[in-house]
């Protein structure tokens, strides 16, 4: 585990970036991830506590995460199963009145940021606040979308009325023979298909032009059109505006150079894979990434649907992007 958020992590603090009031702390959080891997636990530790209780006082609009009466839990969410974030809190938020030289394993708090537990700076305590920091972006992720996954939840335990329950069955069965009838086709680079070529090459398989489209979109700098294609990615925002202002953030300091399409997989009617090597410039410096996503087909109410129905369209899934937020 120490081996994990010492080193694997670095991959992942992206995902911090999406939670609401870590986004506007993101400097800090990437110098605190550069003292961290730096074994610069002296000043990575209280860094990432005053993050973590700055983030959550300006969620909630009221109180930091380690102050009394905070609640940080969350509907049908996994780090709040059991009170575990509350277990956690009361945990690192002990009362430490003393001062201690001795070794610390736990991020105390009050005894760190207050100058009584002095010989808090290893790796044990650092990787603790990195756990906590990643437990607290899903926590927000969770509580910010709580009414709506309630909702949600409601509307699929409404039970349909028979007429519309035989409808259904009736449609399904007739999706089910489609759906018996229909083959995967086996594609190989550069015999089906080719690894380069132009979009028009591609027409009997129309999930690549979204592939295009999306490529399209990145050479030329149309971070609107981008954030849609790519919008699972910044699905987190509430407008197209802010999804598009966080779509330009990632992309606008990336030049697209080229991509090669490496490997296409059928798994599914309405579903596909597709890993392309894509390359990119930052100030002169050149990436060459393999980037995999699923192309799904959805229907207008985001639901899976036929594509030779011709209802809806092809929804791009990124899979495999870390790639995009290397430095």
């Amino acid at each position: 585990m120490l081996n994990y958020y010492k080193n694997d992590i670095k991959e992942m603090i992206h995902w911090i970036k999406h939670s609401n009031g870590l986004m506007e702390r993101y400097d800090l959080i990437q110098k605190a991830f550069d003292d961290h891997f730096a074994g610069r636990y002296y000043a990575s530790i209280p860094l990432f506590l005053i993050i973590i209780d700055g983030a959550v006082n300006d969620f909630t609009r009221s109180k930091g995460f380690f102050a009394e009466g905070t609640d940080v839990t969350a509907w049908d969410c996994l780090v709040g199963c059991s009170d575990g974030l509350v277990k956690l809190k009361g945990i690192f938020n002990k009362g430490r009145n003393k001062t201690n030289t001795e070794e610390v394993l736990m991020p105390y708090r009050n005894g760190i940021l207050h100058g009584r537990d002095l010989n808090y700076a290893n790796e044990y305590v650092s990787c603790k606040c990195v756990a906590l920091l990643f437990a607290i972006s899903d926590w927000v992720k969770m509580k910010d979308s709580e009414c709506q996954r309630k909702a949600k939840m409601e509307k699929e335990m409404n039970s349909p009325s028979i007429r519309d329950s035989f409808s259904k069955m009736k449609n399904n069965a007739k999706d089910r023979l489609e759906i018996e009838k229909w083959e995967p086709r086996t594609i190989i680079i550069g015999t089906t298909i080719k690894a380069c070529g132009e979009k028009n090459d591609y027409l009997d398989y129309p999930y690549l032009l979204t592939i295009f489209d999306m490529f399209d979109a990145w050479e030329n700098n149309n971070y609107g059109k981008l954030s849609i294609l790519l919008k699972n990615i910044f699905s987190f925002r509430k407008s197209d505006k802010m999804r598009a202002g966080e779509c330009r953030e990632l992309f606008q300091s990336k030049k697209f150079e080229s991509f090669e399409i490496q490997e296409v997989e059928e798994r599914a009617c309405a579903l596909s894979r597709v890993l392309v090597k894509v390359k990119w410039t930052v100030n002169e410096k050149l990436f060459n990434e393999l980037l995999e996503f699923g192309c799904v087909y959805q229907n207008n109410n985001d639901e899976t649907a036929l594509p030779w129905r011709d209802n809806g369209e092809w929804i791009i899934t990124p899979w495999k992007v870390q790639g995009l937020y290397k430095l």
